[in-house]
């Protein structure tokens, strides 16, 4: 009977903690579902068994020593079955862990004001009604917590912080767990016990929202520190246009100047009823004229003038470069967000084109459109090699780490509730990017 009340009380402590470390992530499993679920079941089975032994033979404190063990190999396990940052799944590990550490705290607490005798046993009958009691209030919050938890760590990508923020609630978690260590009736009795649990865990979500606060913070500091980049970046482009309209302006206004000149020239040839001549003059004369520079793809001219220098770029490189735009003067959106994810966009592209040098055709198609308050953008452009792309974010084929661009996209995108599509096909690269004005 002591076996089984064992085997059953820890089987019932550790299958929801396990969950709840497993479920969130359960569209990120490095193997198939099923040999997760047997590797993690199978090492579950072998530590309950393994703690209902030590039990019904009596070594308390080494069946004890088993739950640090099997916490460990817990672990390891969960590290190599997810695809992702191991750092901050070690961050996510340790607050499930101290929610385990709290609820089992809280059963033998409860257990001990309510029968309380000097030779009590925490691994009873009483102690799996009050633990699945106890778990049935928890665990439904808890893991709707654990989800917008999960989302909220994995978008913030500071490497070298997650490398050593897990440090601190790790040391906090050991300090209590040395506290709270002696199992004893006596002392599990005692308040500070079970403030100690409990505190342990409220003072891990007040970390993780102070970690929020931060975040936001330098989150939002970022954002305008890349607005101010933005309009730079828009300006040193409307500053280039600006050169250029007025280099042809002033080459259209010498040529309106030569033009009586070369009227009487031709008049010359006419009256000397010189046809060939005449020929010969207007084709060196055609050769004069300044080409045409000014491109007119959209009636806003911000995106205009975004377009018209990746244009430009892209003609001096040799890349065929083609737009069909549909933007009015007034946007749904703000034309600097717009701006940067065109800009973003079409620098990758280009970036992407210009390694493919003359093996091939390489190509850039840009469209865009407005529906209403919706804004639709597509960039297509020709690609050798497939983007590497690690823990859901492109690597940077500039630098070592990961790309800014297309993080910088999705940014956002998410700002406006939108939607954004990164594809590679058959040595092409499709970018998508939905916003909503509303």
């Amino acid at each position: 009977m002591t076996f089984l009340t064992a085997f059953v009380f820890e089987i019932l402590s550790s299958f929801p903690y396990l969950w709840l470390d497993y479920y969130p992530f359960r569209s990120e499993f490095r193997f198939p579902r099923w040999i997760v679920a047997l590797f993690v079941t199978g090492t579950l089975l072998l530590y309950c068994f393994s703690f209902a032994i030590l039990t019904t033979q009596g070594y308390g404190t080494i069946a004890r020593m088993t739950e640090f063990i099997a916490a460990f190999f817990s672990l390891l396990l969960f590290l190599v079955s997810i695809k992702a940052d191991p750092w901050k799944l070690l961050f996510l590990y340790i607050f499930n862990l101290d929610y385990l550490t709290m609820v089992c705290g809280t059963t033998f607490y409860v257990e001990s004001l309510l029968f309380y005798s000097p030779n009590l046993n925490f691994v009873s009958p009483r102690s799996i009604v009050i633990a699945f009691v106890l778990l049935c209030l928890t665990t439904p919050p808890m893991l709707l917590f654990l989800r917008k938890m999960k989302e909220r760590v994995f978008e913030t990508d500071a490497p070298a912080f997650w490398r050593v923020v897990w440090v601190m609630p790790l040391f906090i978690t050991i300090i209590v767990l040395l506290y709270t260590s002696d199992l004893s009736p006596e002392n599990v009795q005692q308040f500070r016990f079970f403030f100690s649990r409990v505190l342990m865990m409220v003072g891990m979500f007040a970390f993780f929202y102070v970690l929020l606060y931060t975040f936001d913070m330098i989150r939002r500091e970022t954002e305008m520190r890349e607005r101010a980049a933005q309009q730079e970046y828009l300006l040193a482009l409307q500053r280039t246009q600006y050169n250029q309209i007025s280099r042809h302006m002033e080459e259209t206004r010498r040529a309106r100047h030569d033009l009586s000149h070369h009227l009487k020239v031709v008049n010359g040839f006419l009256a000397a009823d010189d046809l060939d001549g005449l020929r010969k003059y207007m084709a060196s004369y055609e050769q004069m004229q300044p080409p045409n520079t000014v491109r007119s793809y959209c009636k806003n001219y911000a995106v205009n003038t975004i377009v018209s220098y990746y244009a430009e770029e892209a003609e001096k490189a040799g890349i065929d470069f083609t737009v069909g735009m549909d933007m009015p003067m007034s946007l749904p959106v703000d034309e600097s967000d717009l701006c940067s994810i065109l800009g973003n966009l079409l620098e990758n592209a280009l970036t992407a084109c210009q390694k493919i040098g003359q093996t091939k055709a390489a190509y850039i198609h840009v469209l865009a459109r407005t529906k209403g308050s919706f804004v639709d953008l597509a960039v297509d452009n020709s690609c050798l090699i497939e983007p590497v792309m690690k823990n859901g974010r492109f690597l940077s084929t500039h630098h070592d780490g990961y790309g800014v661009g297309t993080v910088s996209v999705r940014s956002i995108a998410k700002r406006y509730h939108g939607s954004v599509q990164f594809h590679f096909e058959d040595q092409v690269f499709y970018a998508s990017v939905t916003l909503s004005g509303r």
